[in-house]
Protein backbone atom coordinates (compact mmCIF):
# COMPACT_ATOMS: atom_id res chain seq x y z
CA UNK A 1 0.00 0.00 0.00
CA UNK A 2 2.85 2.32 0.89
CA UNK A 3 4.61 1.79 -2.51
CA UNK A 4 1.37 2.34 -4.35
CA UNK A 5 0.77 5.57 -2.51
CA UNK A 6 4.29 6.83 -3.23
CA UNK A 7 3.94 6.07 -6.92
CA UNK A 8 0.65 7.99 -7.04
CA UNK A 9 2.24 10.99 -5.34
CA UNK A 10 5.16 10.87 -7.79
CA UNK A 11 2.82 10.78 -10.81
CA UNK A 12 0.71 13.57 -9.35
CA UNK A 13 3.81 15.70 -8.83
CA UNK A 14 4.89 15.17 -12.46
CA UNK A 15 1.41 16.06 -13.67
CA UNK A 16 1.45 19.22 -11.55
CA UNK A 17 4.87 20.22 -12.98
CA UNK A 18 3.63 19.64 -16.52
CA UNK A 19 0.52 21.74 -15.91
CA UNK A 20 2.57 24.46 -14.25
CA UNK A 21 4.90 24.52 -17.25
CA UNK A 22 1.95 24.87 -19.64
CA UNK A 23 0.47 27.67 -17.55
CA UNK A 24 3.78 29.49 -17.57
CA UNK A 25 3.98 29.24 -21.37
CA UNK A 26 0.38 30.43 -21.72
CA UNK A 27 1.05 33.33 -19.38
CA UNK A 28 4.09 34.34 -21.37
CA UNK A 29 2.14 34.12 -24.61
CA UNK A 30 -0.64 36.18 -23.10
CA UNK A 31 1.86 38.77 -21.99
CA UNK A 32 3.29 38.97 -25.46
CA UNK A 33 -0.19 39.18 -26.99
CA UNK A 34 -1.22 42.09 -24.79
CA UNK A 35 2.06 43.79 -25.53
CA UNK A 36 1.43 43.85 -29.28
CA UNK A 37 -2.24 44.99 -29.19
CA UNK A 38 -2.78 48.36 -30.90
CA UNK A 39 -3.63 51.31 -28.68
CA UNK A 40 -7.33 51.57 -27.83
CA UNK A 41 -9.24 53.83 -30.20
CA UNK A 42 -10.68 56.96 -28.65
CA UNK A 43 -14.34 57.91 -29.13
CA UNK A 44 -15.26 60.68 -31.53
CA UNK A 45 -15.52 64.03 -29.75
CA UNK A 46 -19.09 65.15 -29.07
CA UNK A 47 -20.71 67.61 -31.46
CA UNK A 48 -20.35 71.25 -30.52
CA UNK A 49 -23.24 72.71 -28.54
CA UNK A 50 -24.26 76.28 -29.33
CA UNK A 51 -26.74 77.92 -26.99
CA UNK A 52 -28.60 81.10 -27.92
CA UNK A 53 -30.71 82.93 -25.35
CA UNK A 54 -33.62 84.96 -26.72
CA UNK A 55 -34.79 88.15 -25.03
CA UNK A 56 -38.13 88.71 -26.83
CA UNK A 57 -36.51 91.74 -28.42
CA UNK A 58 -35.96 93.06 -31.92
CA UNK A 59 -32.28 92.05 -31.65
CA UNK A 60 -33.10 88.34 -31.33
CA UNK A 61 -33.05 87.59 -35.07
CA UNK A 62 -29.56 89.04 -35.56
CA UNK A 63 -28.24 87.25 -32.46
CA UNK A 64 -29.65 83.91 -33.59
CA UNK A 65 -28.44 84.29 -37.19
CA UNK A 66 -24.93 85.15 -36.02
CA UNK A 67 -24.85 82.02 -33.83
CA UNK A 68 -25.97 79.89 -36.79
CA UNK A 69 -23.49 81.43 -39.22
CA UNK A 70 -20.52 80.96 -36.87
CA UNK A 71 -21.44 77.43 -35.73
CA UNK A 72 -19.24 74.51 -36.83
CA UNK A 73 -20.57 71.68 -38.97
CA UNK A 74 -22.27 69.05 -36.83
CA UNK A 75 -23.28 71.56 -34.15
CA UNK A 76 -26.43 71.29 -32.05
CA UNK A 77 -27.90 74.80 -31.81
CA UNK A 78 -30.27 75.28 -28.89
CA UNK A 79 -32.63 78.26 -28.73
CA UNK A 80 -33.40 79.27 -25.15
CA UNK A 81 -35.34 81.96 -23.35
CA UNK A 82 -38.98 81.36 -24.22
CA UNK A 83 -39.92 83.76 -27.03
CA UNK A 84 -37.54 84.63 -29.85
CA UNK A 85 -38.76 87.72 -31.69
CA UNK A 86 -37.97 87.42 -35.39
CA UNK A 87 -38.05 90.66 -37.33
CA UNK A 88 -36.73 88.65 -40.29
CA UNK A 89 -36.61 84.98 -41.20
CA UNK A 90 -33.72 82.76 -40.12
CA UNK A 91 -31.49 81.02 -42.67
CA UNK A 92 -30.46 77.53 -41.53
CA UNK A 93 -27.20 75.81 -42.48
CA UNK A 94 -27.14 72.11 -43.24
CA UNK A 95 -25.36 69.45 -41.17
CA UNK A 96 -26.73 70.91 -37.93
CA UNK A 97 -29.50 70.30 -35.38
CA UNK A 98 -31.82 73.13 -34.34
CA UNK A 99 -33.74 72.60 -31.13
CA UNK A 100 -35.73 74.40 -28.47
CA UNK A 101 -36.23 73.65 -24.80
CA UNK A 102 -39.57 71.94 -25.57
CA UNK A 103 -42.24 72.08 -28.27
CA UNK A 104 -44.09 74.99 -26.64
CA UNK A 105 -41.24 76.20 -24.44
CA UNK A 106 -39.36 77.89 -27.29
CA UNK A 107 -41.42 80.09 -29.62
CA UNK A 108 -39.94 81.56 -32.80
CA UNK A 109 -42.37 84.42 -33.33
CA UNK A 110 -42.68 86.31 -36.60
CA UNK A 111 -42.54 90.07 -36.03
CA UNK A 112 -42.45 91.68 -39.45
CA UNK A 113 -43.01 90.96 -43.16
CA UNK A 114 -41.21 87.80 -44.28
CA UNK A 115 -41.54 85.13 -46.94
CA UNK A 116 -40.57 82.48 -44.35
CA UNK A 117 -39.79 82.11 -40.65
CA UNK A 118 -37.21 79.33 -41.12
CA UNK A 119 -35.63 78.40 -44.45
CA UNK A 120 -32.53 76.45 -45.35
CA UNK A 121 -29.64 78.21 -47.06
CA UNK A 122 -29.89 75.93 -50.09
CA UNK A 123 -33.41 77.29 -50.65
CA UNK A 124 -32.59 80.94 -49.96
CA UNK A 125 -29.55 80.92 -52.28
CA UNK A 126 -31.27 78.73 -54.91
CA UNK A 127 -28.46 76.21 -54.77
CA UNK A 128 -28.03 74.02 -57.87
CA UNK A 129 -27.90 70.94 -55.60
CA UNK A 130 -29.79 69.87 -52.51
CA UNK A 131 -28.50 70.95 -49.11
CA UNK A 132 -26.94 68.73 -46.42
CA UNK A 133 -29.15 66.91 -43.90
CA UNK A 134 -30.43 68.84 -40.90
CA UNK A 135 -32.85 68.44 -37.99
CA UNK A 136 -35.42 70.86 -36.54
CA UNK A 137 -37.19 69.72 -33.38
CA UNK A 138 -38.90 70.65 -30.12
CA UNK A 139 -39.94 74.24 -30.82
CA UNK A 140 -42.83 76.38 -32.08
CA UNK A 141 -42.88 78.45 -35.27
CA UNK A 142 -45.53 81.15 -34.77
CA UNK A 143 -46.38 83.16 -37.89
CA UNK A 144 -48.35 86.38 -37.49
CA UNK A 145 -50.99 85.44 -40.06
CA UNK A 146 -50.05 88.13 -42.54
CA UNK A 147 -49.10 87.86 -46.19
CA UNK A 148 -47.93 84.59 -47.73
CA UNK A 149 -45.35 83.68 -45.10
CA UNK A 150 -44.35 80.00 -45.03
CA UNK A 151 -43.40 78.53 -41.67
CA UNK A 152 -40.53 76.17 -42.57
CA UNK A 153 -39.00 75.65 -46.02
CA UNK A 154 -36.40 72.94 -46.63
CA UNK A 155 -34.41 72.15 -49.75
CA UNK A 156 -32.26 69.41 -48.19
CA UNK A 157 -32.03 65.67 -48.38
CA UNK A 158 -32.59 63.65 -45.19
CA UNK A 159 -34.15 66.64 -43.49
CA UNK A 160 -35.90 65.81 -40.21
CA UNK A 161 -38.64 67.99 -38.72
CA UNK A 162 -39.98 66.47 -35.52
CA UNK A 163 -42.17 67.65 -32.62
CA UNK A 164 -42.59 71.15 -34.03
CA UNK A 165 -45.72 73.31 -33.79
CA UNK A 166 -46.32 75.58 -36.80
CA UNK A 167 -49.21 78.01 -36.53
CA UNK A 168 -51.01 80.81 -38.39
CA UNK A 169 -48.79 81.02 -41.46
CA UNK A 170 -50.34 82.96 -44.34
CA UNK A 171 -48.64 80.60 -46.79
CA UNK A 172 -47.97 76.92 -46.06
CA UNK A 173 -46.95 75.47 -42.72
CA UNK A 174 -44.08 73.22 -43.88
CA UNK A 175 -42.69 73.07 -47.42
CA UNK A 176 -40.31 70.46 -48.90
CA UNK A 177 -39.12 71.72 -52.27
CA UNK A 178 -36.70 71.14 -55.13
CA UNK A 179 -36.98 74.76 -56.31
CA UNK A 180 -35.07 77.58 -54.67
CA UNK A 181 -36.37 81.06 -53.85
CA UNK A 182 -35.57 82.25 -57.38
CA UNK A 183 -37.41 79.29 -58.92
CA UNK A 184 -34.18 77.50 -59.91
CA UNK A 185 -34.62 73.70 -59.67
CA UNK A 186 -31.84 71.47 -58.33
CA UNK A 187 -30.09 69.11 -60.71
CA UNK A 188 -29.78 66.17 -58.29
CA UNK A 189 -32.26 64.55 -55.87
CA UNK A 190 -33.54 65.57 -52.45
CA UNK A 191 -34.82 62.38 -50.87
CA UNK A 192 -35.50 60.51 -47.62
CA UNK A 193 -36.75 63.38 -45.48
CA UNK A 194 -39.02 62.87 -42.45
CA UNK A 195 -41.78 65.04 -41.02
CA UNK A 196 -43.14 63.38 -37.90
CA UNK A 197 -45.27 64.25 -34.87
CA UNK A 198 -45.80 67.90 -35.78
CA UNK A 199 -48.88 70.06 -35.17
CA UNK A 200 -49.61 72.40 -38.10
CA UNK A 201 -52.56 74.73 -37.70
CA UNK A 202 -54.13 77.78 -39.30
CA UNK A 203 -52.22 77.71 -42.59
CA UNK A 204 -53.54 80.11 -45.22
CA UNK A 205 -52.64 77.67 -47.99
CA UNK A 206 -51.41 74.12 -47.38
CA UNK A 207 -50.57 72.54 -44.06
CA UNK A 208 -47.82 70.44 -45.66
CA UNK A 209 -46.62 70.99 -49.22
CA UNK A 210 -44.21 69.31 -51.63
CA UNK A 211 -43.08 71.46 -54.56
CA UNK A 212 -41.22 69.45 -57.19
CA UNK A 213 -41.17 70.57 -60.83
CA UNK A 214 -38.53 67.89 -61.48
CA UNK A 215 -38.54 64.40 -59.96
CA UNK A 216 -36.29 65.09 -56.99
CA UNK A 217 -38.35 65.24 -53.78
CA UNK A 218 -39.25 61.57 -53.39
CA UNK A 219 -39.22 58.74 -50.83
CA UNK A 220 -40.14 60.91 -47.87
CA UNK A 221 -42.20 60.28 -44.74
CA UNK A 222 -45.15 62.33 -43.46
CA UNK A 223 -46.27 60.44 -40.39
CA UNK A 224 -48.30 60.99 -37.23
CA UNK A 225 -48.88 64.70 -37.73
CA UNK A 226 -51.95 66.72 -36.81
CA UNK A 227 -52.93 69.28 -39.45
CA UNK A 228 -55.85 71.57 -38.67
CA UNK A 229 -57.56 74.56 -40.23
CA UNK A 230 -55.88 74.64 -43.65
CA UNK A 231 -57.09 77.37 -46.03
CA UNK A 232 -56.54 75.11 -49.04
CA UNK A 233 -55.48 71.43 -48.78
CA UNK A 234 -54.19 69.88 -45.58
CA UNK A 235 -51.57 67.88 -47.52
CA UNK A 236 -50.58 68.75 -51.09
CA UNK A 237 -47.82 66.68 -52.70
CA UNK A 238 -46.84 67.84 -56.18
CA UNK A 239 -44.80 64.64 -56.33
CA UNK A 240 -45.90 61.70 -54.16
CA UNK A 241 -43.41 59.22 -55.65
CA UNK A 242 -42.15 56.85 -52.95
CA UNK A 243 -43.73 58.82 -50.11
CA UNK A 244 -45.26 57.23 -47.02
CA UNK A 245 -48.19 59.34 -45.80
CA UNK A 246 -49.43 57.55 -42.70
CA UNK A 247 -51.11 58.04 -39.36
CA UNK A 248 -51.96 61.72 -39.85
CA UNK A 249 -55.02 63.41 -38.35
CA UNK A 250 -56.49 66.01 -40.72
CA UNK A 251 -59.46 68.21 -39.90
CA UNK A 252 -61.24 71.49 -40.67
CA UNK A 253 -59.93 71.41 -44.24
CA UNK A 254 -61.28 74.09 -46.58
CA UNK A 255 -60.37 72.22 -49.81
CA UNK A 256 -59.20 68.59 -50.12
CA UNK A 257 -57.57 66.68 -47.27
CA UNK A 258 -54.82 64.77 -49.16
CA UNK A 259 -53.80 65.59 -52.72
CA UNK A 260 -51.06 63.20 -53.87
CA UNK A 261 -50.00 63.67 -57.49
CA UNK A 262 -47.71 61.27 -59.37
CA UNK A 263 -48.31 58.18 -57.23
CA UNK A 264 -45.45 55.72 -57.72
CA UNK A 265 -44.65 53.17 -55.01
CA UNK A 266 -46.60 55.45 -52.65
CA UNK A 267 -48.28 54.44 -49.39
CA UNK A 268 -51.26 56.36 -48.01
CA UNK A 269 -52.40 54.55 -44.89
CA UNK A 270 -54.05 54.92 -41.52
CA UNK A 271 -54.95 58.59 -41.88
CA UNK A 272 -57.94 60.01 -40.02
CA UNK A 273 -59.79 62.64 -42.04
CA UNK A 274 -62.63 64.28 -40.12
CA UNK A 275 -63.78 66.73 -42.76
CA UNK A 276 -62.90 68.33 -46.08
CA UNK A 277 -64.39 70.93 -48.42
CA UNK A 278 -65.73 72.72 -45.37
CA UNK A 279 -68.39 75.37 -46.22
CA UNK A 280 -67.69 75.22 -49.95
CA UNK A 281 -70.53 76.45 -52.15
CA UNK A 282 -69.27 74.98 -55.42
CA UNK A 283 -66.55 72.76 -56.89
CA UNK A 284 -65.44 69.18 -56.27
CA UNK A 285 -63.58 68.29 -53.07
CA UNK A 286 -61.81 65.11 -52.07
CA UNK A 287 -60.89 63.27 -48.92
CA UNK A 288 -57.98 61.55 -50.70
CA UNK A 289 -57.20 62.13 -54.38
CA UNK A 290 -54.24 61.14 -56.50
CA UNK A 291 -52.95 60.65 -60.01
CA UNK A 292 -50.82 57.63 -60.92
CA UNK A 293 -47.55 57.27 -62.80
CA UNK A 294 -46.84 54.47 -65.23
CA UNK A 295 -45.08 51.56 -63.50
CA UNK A 296 -44.79 50.67 -59.83
CA UNK A 297 -48.13 50.59 -58.07
CA UNK A 298 -49.28 52.31 -54.89
CA UNK A 299 -51.47 51.40 -51.92
CA UNK A 300 -54.27 53.32 -50.18
CA UNK A 301 -55.02 51.30 -47.10
CA UNK A 302 -56.89 51.60 -43.84
CA UNK A 303 -57.85 55.27 -43.96
CA UNK A 304 -60.88 56.70 -42.15
CA UNK A 305 -62.63 59.41 -44.21
CA UNK A 306 -65.60 61.34 -42.88
CA UNK A 307 -67.23 64.75 -43.15
CA UNK A 308 -68.30 65.47 -39.62
CA UNK A 309 -69.13 69.15 -40.27
CA UNK A 310 -71.61 68.26 -42.99
CA UNK A 311 -71.71 69.30 -46.63
CA UNK A 312 -73.36 71.92 -48.81
CA UNK A 313 -75.68 70.67 -51.51
CA UNK A 314 -74.07 72.94 -54.15
CA UNK A 315 -70.64 71.28 -53.92
CA UNK A 316 -69.58 67.77 -54.92
CA UNK A 317 -67.77 65.49 -52.47
CA UNK A 318 -65.68 62.47 -53.48
CA UNK A 319 -64.18 60.59 -50.57
CA UNK A 320 -61.41 58.63 -52.30
CA UNK A 321 -60.32 58.96 -55.91
CA UNK A 322 -57.61 58.24 -58.45
CA UNK A 323 -58.52 60.59 -61.26
CA UNK A 324 -56.00 59.70 -63.97
CA UNK A 325 -52.89 57.82 -65.04
CA UNK A 326 -50.36 60.37 -66.21
CA UNK A 327 -48.90 58.04 -68.84
CA UNK A 328 -48.87 54.37 -69.72
CA UNK A 329 -50.64 52.27 -67.09
CA UNK A 330 -51.05 53.24 -63.47
CA UNK A 331 -51.60 50.69 -60.71
CA UNK A 332 -53.22 51.13 -57.31
CA UNK A 333 -54.65 48.88 -54.58
CA UNK A 334 -57.40 50.33 -52.36
CA UNK A 335 -58.12 48.19 -49.33
CA UNK A 336 -59.73 48.34 -45.91
CA UNK A 337 -60.81 52.00 -45.88
CA UNK A 338 -63.81 53.24 -43.91
CA UNK A 339 -65.91 55.92 -45.63
CA UNK A 340 -69.05 57.52 -44.21
CA UNK A 341 -70.78 60.00 -46.51
CA UNK A 342 -73.23 62.79 -45.76
CA UNK A 343 -75.62 63.14 -48.72
CA UNK A 344 -76.95 61.26 -51.75
CA UNK A 345 -74.76 63.15 -54.22
CA UNK A 346 -71.56 61.89 -52.56
CA UNK A 347 -69.26 59.40 -54.28
CA UNK A 348 -67.45 56.94 -52.07
CA UNK A 349 -64.68 55.91 -54.49
CA UNK A 350 -63.86 57.02 -58.03
CA UNK A 351 -61.39 55.45 -60.46
CA UNK A 352 -60.34 56.88 -63.82
CA UNK A 353 -57.32 56.56 -66.10
CA UNK A 354 -58.13 59.77 -67.95
CA UNK A 355 -56.44 59.55 -71.36
CA UNK A 356 -54.42 56.54 -70.21
CA UNK A 357 -55.07 53.27 -68.41
CA UNK A 358 -55.57 52.68 -64.69
CA UNK A 359 -55.63 49.17 -63.23
CA UNK A 360 -56.92 48.97 -59.67
CA UNK A 361 -58.12 46.61 -56.99
CA UNK A 362 -60.76 47.65 -54.48
CA UNK A 363 -61.62 45.31 -51.63
CA UNK A 364 -62.80 45.17 -48.03
CA UNK A 365 -63.76 48.85 -47.96
CA UNK A 366 -66.67 49.92 -45.76
CA UNK A 367 -68.63 52.62 -47.61
CA UNK A 368 -71.92 54.02 -46.29
CA UNK A 369 -74.03 57.18 -46.53
CA UNK A 370 -73.15 57.97 -50.16
CA UNK A 371 -75.26 57.94 -53.31
CA UNK A 372 -72.58 56.13 -55.35
CA UNK A 373 -70.38 53.59 -53.62
CA UNK A 374 -67.94 53.18 -56.53
CA UNK A 375 -67.70 55.03 -59.83
CA UNK A 376 -65.47 53.46 -62.50
CA UNK A 377 -64.69 55.37 -65.69
CA UNK A 378 -64.12 53.52 -69.01
CA UNK A 379 -60.33 54.03 -68.80
CA UNK A 380 -60.12 52.23 -65.43
CA UNK A 381 -60.04 48.45 -65.11
CA UNK A 382 -60.75 46.47 -61.96
CA UNK A 383 -58.26 43.68 -61.37
CA UNK A 384 -59.64 40.58 -59.62
CA UNK A 385 -56.64 40.60 -57.27
CA UNK A 386 -55.85 37.46 -55.33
Amino acid sequence: MGGYSGLGRSRSRRRWLAVASLLAVAAAAATITWAVLPPRATADPPAASVQVTCQNRATDAATMQRAIDTSPAGAAIEFRGGTCLLTKGLVLLGDRTYTGGSTTGTILKQDGPASYVLATRSYVTSSPATGDPLTIRDLTVACDGSGRTDGIIVLNWQANVDHVDVSDCGGSGIVDTSAGASGRVITNTSVNSRFDNNFISGSGQYGFEVIDPANAVTDGYLENNQIAGSGLDAVNLGNAGGWDISGNHLYNVAHSAIVALRLYGTTISGNYIEDFGVSQRSGTWYGIVGTAQDGNGSTIVGNKIFNDQGETSAARYVYLAVTQANSGTGHVAVTGNVIMGDQSSDIGMLFSGGQNRLVFTSSANEVTGVGTVRAVKPSAYASPGS
